[in-house]
């Protein structure tokens, strides 16, 4: 069975794909989340195992793909869209763009500004030439790729992935006041925007929308040792399944509870009331 490895600019080396999962080129893949235009899974392009052979199939409603040979320079999304092999055209709404199949070696797949190198390995047992090229040339960060400097930022903790799990599984309001404020990013939106905590605090009964933004609070000092990664926290809490389809689910349920027993309608009125005391409060 042919292997697929995917460059990582964080890394800088090439690395294997599980041939049961589908391969994303999501925003995160492919601009580390900095690149709000591209979309998140599963409306983009994607790598899959079919029929013994990988193949690239697209989602993606706004970004045409392009896939070019790799010839072993620093990729520029212009050069491989003028020497793309393989064009996937816009998808129309839930249809996707008939996929392509990709044969062993290199190649280049453009979506955007943004270039990503994959391999299509044969060098298993019995082959005596590898076929995944060396990575000397290729761009050490995705900015550097797109001609920008790497922005520095602190990173996660360690352990932080399981200080979240063990601190949702403590709090599983928490857990579902988070799901059901980005519900739109786990339903992969194209342009997905946040709940107003307000909605939020009234759909599930909190004390109040100052509730959620100590979530947030205590989420990101949990990941990063400190407040201040508005941007990032959904990014890492998706990108490590901490919140999932199964949690927007069970918050939802609970919303709908909620709202036919009433206590929505006493949580809104609840928050009116308090949000006409603090603009009644003398200054």
């Amino acid at each position: 069975m042919t292997e697929l490895v995917v460059w990582s600019a964080a890394s800088r080396t090439w690395q294997p794909r599980p041939a049961d999962e589908i391969t994303w080129l999501d925003r995160t893949l492919l601009s580390g989340g900095e690149d709000l235009t591209l979309h998140r899974a599963p409306r983009c392009p994607g790598l899959r195992f079919v029929h013994h052979r990988w193949e690239l199939f697209s989602r993606d409603t706004t970004h045409t793909t392009y896939v070019a040979p790799f010839a072993g320079t620093r990729p520029e999304h212009q050069a491989v869209q003028a020497a793309a092999q393989h064009v996937l055209p816009v998808a129309q709404a839930a249809v996707e763009a008939r996929p392509v199949r990709l044969g062993p070696g290199a190649w280049l797949i453009s979506v955007g500004e943004w270039v990503l190198p994959v391999c299509i390995n044969t060098a298993h047992a019995g082959h005596d030439q590898p076929t995944v090229p060396p990575g000397d040339g290729l761009p050490t960060t995705s900015n550097e790729a797109r001609g920008h400097a790497a922005q520095p930022g602190r990173p996660p903790a360690a352990d932080a992935v399981s200080r979240v799990a063990r601190y949702f599984q403590r709090n599983p309001t928490a857990c579902m006041a988070i799901a059901y404020y980005y519900q739109d990013f786990i339903r992969g939106g194209l342009a997905p925007q946040e709940v107003p905590m307000a909605e939020v605090a009234v759909a599930l009964d909190l004390t109040g929308q100052e509730a959620v933004s100590e979530y947030k609070r205590e989420l990101q000092k949990r990941i990063w040792d400190e407040t201040g990664h508005q941007r990032e926290l959904g990014e890492f809490l998706l990108d490590n399944a901490l919140i999932t389809a199964a949690d927007l689910e069970r918050a939802i349920r609970v919303a709908a509870a909620n709202e036919a027993s009433g206590r929505t309608e006493l949580a809104r009125q609840r928050l009116r009331y308090s949000s006409k005391k603090l603009r009644q409060r003398p200054s």
